[in-house]
């Protein structure tokens, strides 16, 4: 009677639990939603409680009743609970709810006691629980304490118990999980004898032998993975594929057993390159995925292994189809994986990889960045001693490398380098993947060592990737890869060292490469490239036509196999064009040349690929279509459109000029073939199209959207704040040159990242503007009827030197015709010797006089040094004034006004003091008054701008700049503008007060500025070329950051400000130039180092000029500083060129 009391008790209160339980949406009341796993615990053993005291109250015999009751009743109370929200947790996911199951089943157990019946059935469910919570979360005590209860639970169940079987099966599971965690080869061993027995003991109609045999599967996998023994991938797959076979329609785990069976297809294809493993393992994943219902919390797993599947059959077909499923399955696994699951990492990994393979194959930069963003994360999610961590890392090396290559930006190869060292540190010997870790370790050292040119980076790439060949096996379907690679580094090693015996072991590698390499393999035209550049060199060193011979043979082939759309097709098509024109230079045969043409115009034409490579295919095409005879027009026009996708706006400024100096002669050698044959107007579009290329970037960033706007507003607007926008972020700094440190950057670039999205968003908008009736050619380079505008003071005269001629186009004030001046005796080779000369002569560093600068030499000038002006007099000025009937000595207010626009070399040089000094002969400077300017846009620019409203002049002294040698004369160049400004209004900034921040603020603020101080031109980075202040330095990045509005004149009174760098001599890279661009119209500033005692002297007169009856007139700038020059030469004497010669106008 008291049994059955008890039971229909038990049954009262089990229902109470289960309506009580949130897990069940029958029961769920709002409030209890969100409840924590501790509250909803608390609440169950006050419910339990009280129906246990209700009980107790009603029964005759209450001992009894107690006895039974806390044996029994609330264990089985607690233990249905669990299963309850066990069961939500299935269906829903909901971590809460597992929380709440562990909670009841420890209670149930604990209530039970020792030696009660159901406690190994109840240690099991614990057990479950928390290997589920591990699986979840992945906390290692977790996984310890499943361990120990079915361990325990196994001891208390005897040899032909039921049950044994899956208790063996949970030990082994556990002890698996535990090594996929820690890597320690003791757990794995542990696991693969208990699951072992499992798969021994269960006949084959046992319901459970194929999750049995699916999980000795996945443990011998793991040891395959360890160790690379080709016997446990065999037993590996010989469980998985039984399993499979004994899994009947509708088994739960049968997609499981279909996705592993599918990841050992892929580890075989790996070693052994069958395709039919590669299409078995893509078939299971399939039918795996198929098999899913949406929402089952494995989903994610079976997408993520079927996009593997498919990007290694793309690895080796290059059908863009199965990239694209690729990526699609993964980004699904990743959408579908829970926050904080610890699959998340290796999902985002592998998203990460099928975005590296996708710009790889494309050339987009936006899936190299989203590459770097997913497996960054998945490095910071994943914990120390985890063992995928090492994969990661190395996956992460690889896609910096790749940006490195791209963008030249060394901090992503410093990163490469120790995301890799990380990579090997952590991967133990003999681990399958430790020759792919030591390979991209090895790569990137290669990539680093191409830069640095230093041995010791070849050296250690040499010898990881030496490491990598040695420990793969032959047959690997990796170890052509990695022959190419060591390969790929001895080449390089030789084309910096000169050393044969490295070109003989490159060329060693790369036949092993391709000789390993299957004929449908998508590496084999890589392949095929590199030995055929290989044996270009070695032709060149020996003179071989059998080499050369072979050379085309492969670089054919490897365009043949390269599909259309491939990244890599330009390289290949560049480089067979090469070997083309070696074998025309040694046999002299025509079908080479025209062949060679044929290669390099192919390789310029093409869409998605390297710009850099195109740029160069564009000039060799030019440059064989000259040689052959035809018209090389439509090369060099292709090449002026690539030029915006070389110098990209997503790069910092300091990168693109990095990328300028090495293509720095093709806009001269495109401007002097169209002066040869009459195209006068195509080479001014052309010379100012290919120069000064970031300042025209700028300008076009700064342009009013007034035109736009009246047709789309919406439009216009999105264009004026991306171009702010963008601008902003072109000022960010490349890191320095990497060294012996290879510390990794801790936080991901995001503002690299959003500086290339910005450039790519600038780019759609402006196609999108293009696309409106009337404006097609909007923002496109100038025609040449716009730039002849740019002459409005007086003739202007554009000089190019090229190798090939030197020619000087003049262009008039209202006029559309171009005057031609041949300078058939002047050559580029000329313009680089005369500077060089110059530098001898205007004086050398060290101490001394007081020079804003260099010193200048105190000794009489030797007139033998004034040579470099007497060519530019008789070979490059003379001819042009001569055009210009300029020949006699005019007074002064008769002067002509020429602004000279010059490139190469000669832009350095002092065309406004060019003459003989014979004592006899006029020169220029008493001929005419000269200007500068950089480029014709630069004065067309200003031509737009409004009026100059008089805000006042800002003045700027610094006479003793911290570690700087003092310049006294500051004081009193300071205190002559003051003299001169009358109740013009002047703010004056010197000494402590002359800081950074407060000369940018009052430049603002005032329409003209004086700067007074020291200055300096950085070389190794132009950008960084700054005045020095009170407090650190006014760059002329800050500068030109800056577009100030309604400005004037700028008189920069220091040394260099317009000396510019001489391997960038086209774009400007000075001070002055900063200034022009930042909204100056009117720059007055020095070539080289001045005297300090000079510079007030030339403000006097200058100022008095402009300054006249309280007016501010900068467009006199010119024939003001004209003016002073002449005073300070006759004072200090015709001869002392050093002296006056400095002294330049540049601009309006």
């Amino acid at each position: 009677m008291v049994r059955l009391v008890l039971a229909c008790q038990y049954n009262r209160i089990t229902q109470i639990l289960l309506v009580s339980n949130p897990g069940n949406p029958k029961g769920t009341h709002e409030s209890e939603l969100h409840e924590s796993p501790s509250d909803f615990f608390e609440r169950l053993k006050h419910t339990v409680d009280n129906e246990i005291r209700e009980i107790r109250e009603n029964m005759d015999d209450p001992s009894d009743a107690a006895n039974l009751i806390d044996s029994d009743i609330q264990a089985f109370s607690f233990s249905t609970v669990s299963a309850s929200c066990h069961s939500e947790y299935e269906a829903s996911g909901s971590v809460n709810l597992l929380e709440r199951a562990i909670l009841c089943q420890r209670q149930a157990l604990l209530l039970m006691g020792n030696g009660h019946k159901m406690e190994p059935e109840s240690l099991g469910t614990l057990g479950t629980l928390l290997n589920k919570r591990f699986e979840r979360l992945g906390k290692l005590e977790d996984l310890n304490e499943a361990i120990e209860c079915f361990s325990r639970g196994l001891q208390l169940i005897p040899e032909n118990h039921a049950d044994r079987l899956n208790y063996l099966n949970n030990i082994g599971l556990s002890w698996w999980s535990r090594f996929q965690q820690l890597g320690e080869e003791a757990d794995l061993a542990r696991a693969i004898e208990y699951q072992t027995e499992v798969a021994k003991l269960a006949p084959e109609d046992h319901p459970n032998k194929p999750a049995f045999l699916g999980n000795l599967g996945s443990s011998w996998t793991y040891r395959f993975q360890l160790f690379g023994n080709l016997a446990d991938l065999s037993e590996a797959i010989i469980c998985q594929t039984q399993a499979v076979r004994l899994a009947p329609a509708g088994y739960t785990h049968k997609p499981t057993l279909l996705s592993n069976a599918g990841v050992l297809m892929l580890y075989r294809y790996n070693r052994f390159g069958d395709l039919t493993d590669m299409n078995t393992a893509i078939e299971y994943g399939s039918q795996a995925v198929q098999l899913t219902s949406e929402g089952h919390f494995n989903k994610p797993n079976y997408l993520s292994t079927l996009g593997n599947s498919y990007l290694y059959r793309f690895e080796r077909m290059g059908d863009l189809v199965d990239l694209d499923k690729a990526g699609e399955c993964q980004k699904q696994a990743v959408q579908l994986t829970p926050e904080g699951d610890a699959k998340e990492p290796v999902r985002l990994s592998d998203l990460g990889g099928s975005r590296l393979r996708r710009y790889e194959r494309l050339g987009d930069l936006g899936d190299l960045d989203d590459a770097i963003e997913h497996q960054k994360q998945a490095v910071q999610l994943t914990p120390e001693g985890c063992i995928s961590r090492p994969d990661y890392l190395s996956n992460l090396g690889l896609s910096c490398r790749r940006r490195f290559e791209r963008l030249n930006d060394p901090v992503d190869v410093n990163n490469a380098i120790s995301y890799g060292e990380q990579a090997v540190g952590l991967t133990p010997e003999g681990d399958i993947d430790k020759p792919n870790v030591l390979m991209n370790l090895g790569c990137s050292w290669s990539s680093r060592f191409e830069r640095s040119q230093r041995p010791t980076d070849a050296d250690k790439a040499i010898e990881y990737q030496s490491r990598a060949v040695q420990l793969t096996p032959n047959g690997h379907i990796h170890k052509q890869m990695y022959l190419n690679n060591l390969g790929h580094s001895w080449g390089r090693r030789f084309w910096i060292l000169g050393e044969s015996a490295d070109l003989d072991k490159a060329i060693q590698c790369q036949t092993q490469a391709v000789e390993a390499t299957a004929k449908d393999h998508l590496d084999r035209p890589h392949n095929l490239n590199n030995l055929g550049n290989s044996l270009i060199y070695r032709h060149e060193r020996l003179g071989s036509l059998t080499d050369l011979d072979k050379a085309v043979d492969c670089l054919k082939e490897a365009v043949r196999l390269t599909a259309e759309g491939h990244r890599d097709r330009s390289d290949h098509l560049h480089n067979l064009g090469d070997a083309y024109v070696h074998r025309f230079e040694l046999l002299g045969q025509r079908i080479d040349l025209e062949s060679a043409r044929d290669s390099f115009k192919s390789g310029a034409e093409l869409i998605l690929t390297n710009p850099e490579t195109q740029i160069r295919c564009a000039q060799r095409w030019a440059t064989c279509s000259t040689r052959l005879g035809f018209s090389p027009i439509e090369a060099y026009k292709r090449l002026f459109d690539l030029i915006p996708r070389l110098v990209w706006m997503g790069l910092t400024i300091q990168g693109r000029y990095s990328i300028i100096t090495k293509i720095n002669d093709f806009t001269a050698q495109a401007a002097a073939w169209a002066i040869s044959i009459g195209y006068f107007n195509l080479a001014i579009e052309w010379l100012e199209e290919g120069r000064s290329i970031v300042w025209n970037q700028i300008l076009q960033l700064r342009t009013p959207f007034d035109n736009l706007a009246g047709v789309d507003t919406g439009l216009a607007n999105r264009l004026k704040e991306v171009a702010y926008e963008l601008e902003g972020a072109s000022s960010r700094t490349m890191a320095k040159t990497p060294d012996a440190s290879t510390e990794a950057t801790p936080n991901p670039d995001y503002q690299a990242i959003r500086h290339r999205r910005l450039a790519a968003q600038w780019e759609t908008l402006l196609a999108e503007a293009r696309q409106l009736p009337g404006f097609h050619d909007f923002l496109r380079p100038r025609k040449v009827k716009e730039l002849i505008r740019a002459a409005t003071n007086g003739p202007l005269v554009i000089i190019n030197t090229h190798s090939s001629r030197c020619d000087a186009l003049i262009v008039f004030p209202g006029h559309d015709d171009v005057i031609h001046v041949p300078l058939d005796r002047f050559s580029e080779a000329k313009a680089v010797e005369c500077r060089a000369q110059m530098i001898a002569l205007i004086g050398h560093r060290g101490d001394g006089d007081k020079a804003r600068g260099v010193k200048i030499r105190s000794e009489d000038t030797d007139m033998n040094q004034l040579v470099p002006l007497a060519i530019l007099w008789t070979e490059v000025v003379s001819p042009v004034l001569d055009a210009l009937a300029i020949t006699r000595v005019r007074p002064f207010h008769e002067l002509p006004h020429i602004t000279w626009c010059a490139t190469g070399a000669l832009s350095f040089l002092p065309l406004h003091a060019a003459g003989l000094y014979d004592g006899i002969s006029p020169n220029a400077f008493d001929l005419m008054i000269s200007s500068y300017t950089p480029t014709l846009s630069a004065l067309l620019y200003h031509g737009t701008r409004g009026a100059d409203p008089h805000t006042g002049v800002l003045t700027v002294g610094q006479a003793n700049s911290p570690g700087m040698s003092p310049l006294p004369k500051t004081v009193e160049e300071l205190a002559i503008i003051k003299n001169y400004t009358g109740k013009i209004p002047l703010k004056q900034l010197d000494g402590q007060i002359a800081t950074v921040d407060d000369t940018l603020r009052a430049m603002e603020d005032h329409s003209w500025v004086h700067l007074a101080c020291h200055a300096v031109q950085n070389r190794a980075d132009p950008s960084q070329s700054a005045f020095h202040l009170y407090d650190g330095k006014l760059t002329l990045a800050a500068i030109t950051k800056r577009a100030f509005k309604n400005k004037g004149l700028a008189f920069l009174s220091a040394c260099q400000t317009a000396t510019g760098d001489d391997t960038l001599p086209d774009e400007a890279t000075h001070l002055a130039a900063g200034m022009l661009m930042a909204g100056y119209p009117s720059v007055i500033a020095t070539m080289w180092s001045i005297m300090d005692e000079d510079a007030p002297k030339i403000a006097e007169v200058v100022y008095a000029d402009l300054m006249q009856d309280g007016m501010m007139d900068y467009t006199n700038a010119a024939r003001a500083l004209h003016k002073a020059v002449g005073k300070l030469r006759e004072k200090v004497g015709l001869e002392s060129i050093g002296r006056w010669a400095p002294f330049i106008h540049i601009g309006v």
